[in-house]
């Protein structure tokens, strides 16, 4: 019996290491700013978070209004998406901050807007992506990465919008 009980421990072990190894091995961007952690996340070392690799249209092949937005993170954190259950809606800031004009990752699905973010990133998403910033009762925020610029939008529309769900780096060795 002992034998059986140390053969399954060893066996969990093994797995268990081997998983650590495939964890380990990961993809940087050219500029070594973007991390992309293997499991569907991107760690940005300039601004210390960790975003999904996918935008929500690429993920789920949906169109989301703020409403939508919102619950699809909450929905992140049910399932403990990359086992983490603490997956914000981005704020405007957040957002603008993965904008770079001198990159490009291919363009918004159906149309031929550049999106320009680092190419690490999954491609052919979404390029107006909601943030958690309100303007006002019926309108949010969001950036739209052909341009950078800022927009506000009536929260209940989802012509071609999406977000990037987004959290704080807490795994600091």
């Amino acid at each position: 019996m002992k034998f059986i009980i140390f053969a399954v421990s060893l066996t969990i072990a093994s797995l268990l290491g081997g998983l650590e190894s495939v964890r380990a091995e990961t993809v940087q961007s050219q500029d070594k700013r973007y991390t992309d952690n293997g499991d569907g996340t991107i760690l940005d070392s300039k601004t210390e978070l960790i975003w999904m690799k996918n935008d929500s249209y690429l993920h789920s092949g949906h169109w989301l209004n703020w409403h939508e937005a919102k619950d699809y993170v909450k929905e992140l954190n049910e399932v403990g998406f990359a086992n983490y259950f603490d997956w914000q809606l981005p704020t405007k800031e957040e957002l603008r901050s993965l904008f770079e004009s001198s990159k490009t990752n291919g363009s918004q699905v159906g149309r031929e807007m550049k999106i320009h973010i680092d190419p690490l990133f999954g491609k052919n998403g979404s390029g107006s992506l909601w943030s958690a910033n309100e303007n006002g009762i019926h309108n949010a925020i969001g950036i739209v990465f052909n341009t950078g610029d800022t927009f506000s939008g009536n929260k209940k529309s989802r012509s071609r919008k999406a977000t990037r769900a987004v959290r704080i780096y807490t795994d600091k060795h």
